[in-house]
């Protein structure tokens, strides 16, 4: 069994992951990327050079590359790239290779943060307020506030703020931030305002791997308490029992039915009240302090696909791990 993952980036550690999830089986990891320097495409078994995903060739580069290396399944790691492989799905599935994401709707849902916000509001879980007019949030709102991209990534262009003045060069700084996104419709509807602003969640910060078997029924969540971030993502955490955090990942599971894993955020408050920020649709970088806790989701995946049980030591984390990220250098022979 071959497994793709596609703007893999440095993403090394996901590559040596599934090297070792496959070994058993003789399988091989392909991986591509728009560049061939990255650490990810340094370790795969076997690297393809792709066009950007908004070029018009690229799905069917794609395609391409998973038939000739009969790729079963296939693990978009970019949340603006998934989307094209989401829309053609079905040509994936006639060439033998299965795009483990969620729906291209879900999808939609999950990188628009405003639609985030209306869709866990019908769900009733708990998640800041969050306005597209400014006048109406400084209306509803008290200070300090968020402001951020509607469409962002890696914690570029959000700010807290705890003034009006304040409030009106961050708007502008993010809405700066938001327009150098190159998002197209085939991602999300690019609606406008693309700037948000958010009630501010005072609290801890938690990130949850929310795991689906290939069919999207809830198999496992997996809870971390973040103690360092950097640059949006996490630095340092520990594995945590959090209930309330699981049960919401129960409802968000029901509702996406996404295959595969879904990486999201929340609070927990003063209160002990679990809140949801964000939701991205593959494996996140919260997902190696699961691994290192024992985890072995990629292991998991490969056995779904070959029609078996996972293991059960893949499905568990041991509790009050605390991992670190580090910078490791890759040589090219």
């Amino acid at each position: 069994m071959n497994v793709l993952l596609s703007a893999v980036g440095r993403r090394a550690y996901l590559v040596e992951y599934f090297k070792a999830a496959l070994a058993p089986c003789g399988g091989k990891v392909i991986a591509a990327n728009a560049t061939r320097d990255a650490t990810g495409m340094l370790l795969a078994d076997v690297a393809e050079v792709v066009p950007s995903a908004k070029e018009p060739g690229y799905v069917d580069a794609m395609l391409e590359i998973c038939g000739r290396h009969e790729v079963r399944l296939l693990f978009s790691l970019h949340d603006w790239e998934a989307p094209y492989i989401a829309r053609a799905r079905e040509r994936f599935l006639a060439v033998g290779t299965t795009p483990v994401m969620p729906s291209p709707e879900v999808m939609g849902i999950c990188l628009d943060k405003f639609k985030t916000f209306e869709q866990m509001t019908k769900l009733g879980i708990p998640t800041p307020r969050t306005y597209l007019d400014r006048a109406t949030a400084e209306r509803e709102l008290v200070f300090p506030m968020i402001v951020k991209p509607r469409l962002g990534q890696g914690s570029l262009g959000l700010f807290k703020v705890n003034t009006p003045d304040e409030l009106t060069w961050a708007y502008q700084l993010s809405l700066s931030a938001a327009q150098t996104f190159s998002v197209d419709d085939a991602v999300a509807d690019c609606e406008t305002p693309l700037v948000l602003v958010q009630e501010c969640i005072n609290g801890d910060e938690y990130g949850c791997d929310i795991v689906n078997d290939l069919q999207g029924n809830f198999v496992t969540a997996f809870v971390k308490r973040k103690l360092g971030m950097r640059a949006g993502e996490t630095d340092v955490a520990v594995t945590v029992e959090a209930p309330r955090i699981v049960e919401c990942a129960k409802k968000i599971s029901a509702w996406s039915r996404h295959p595969g894993i879904m990486d999201t955020d929340f609070f927990i408050d003063r209160t002990g009240n679990a809140w949801l920020l964000e939701m991205n649709p593959r494996f996140g970088g919260g997902y190696p302090f699961s691994h290192a806790a024992g985890a072995d989701i990629p292991a998991a995946f490969a056995a779904w696909a070959s029609g078996l049980e996972p293991a059960a030591d893949c499905l568990r984390v041991r509790l009050g791990v605390q991992a670190f990220k580090d910078i490791m250098m890759t040589v090219q022979r």
